[in-house]
């Protein structure tokens, strides 16, 4: 096992490519530390790896899916996964989920391409894979929020906006 400590504050993508890159493993993958997913479905992501998908993500946007959330986050939620859809042409209806997995070779053909380094990492990760190709699974989970958020629901409601309109004209000129 690796410690990985930092003094100064990185941001998810950043403190997320650090992990990744000083790993072993051929199946990676991350949850939200206050385990707002259904640890359930641990099993069930890292079997969509192993038969053959390149990414996995719970999603709590599907039918199926059972969630739990305050009516604000929900909401901002679906404006931002509608957009990420609209604009980038995903075809993921819950980018931001955090419980992923990533077949170790998949993930690092992409890794240095991903340019957010905070809560946008994942979306733009998913957007790029689907675009390159990659085999990628959204299935429904169980979830509960976890009550408190590093999430500033203005500022990073605008600050992931910038971001979708960042990517959207990047791929633009690809």
């Amino acid at each position: 096992m690796v410690h990985l400590h930092s003094i100064e504050r990185q941001g998810r993508g950043r403190a997320l490519n650090r992990a990744f890159k000083a790993s072993k493993g051929d199946i990676l993958g991350y949850i939200d530390v206050d385990l707002a997913t259904d640890m359930k479905h641990l099993k069930e992501m890292i079997q969509y790896i192993r038969d053959g998908y390149d990414f996995a993500t719970g999603s709590r946007m599907l039918p199926e899916s059972n969630v739990k959330r305050p009516l604000k986050r929900g909401f901002a939620s679906k404006g931002f996964n509608f957009l990420t859809r609209f604009m980038l042409g995903s075809k993921l209806y819950d980018h931001q989920c955090g419980f992923k997995a990533f077949r170790r070779a998949s993930l690092f053909k992409l890794l240095d391409d991903v340019k957010d380094t905070h809560w946008f990492w994942d979306t733009e990760l998913y957007v790029r894979a689907q675009r390159a190709g990659f085999r990628v699974m959204e299935f429904p989970v169980e979830w509960k929020h976890g009550g408190t958020t590093k999430v500033n629901l203005v500022k990073d409601v605008f600050g992931m906006g910038s971001q979708i309109f960042r990517l959207w004209y990047e791929l633009l000129w690809q």
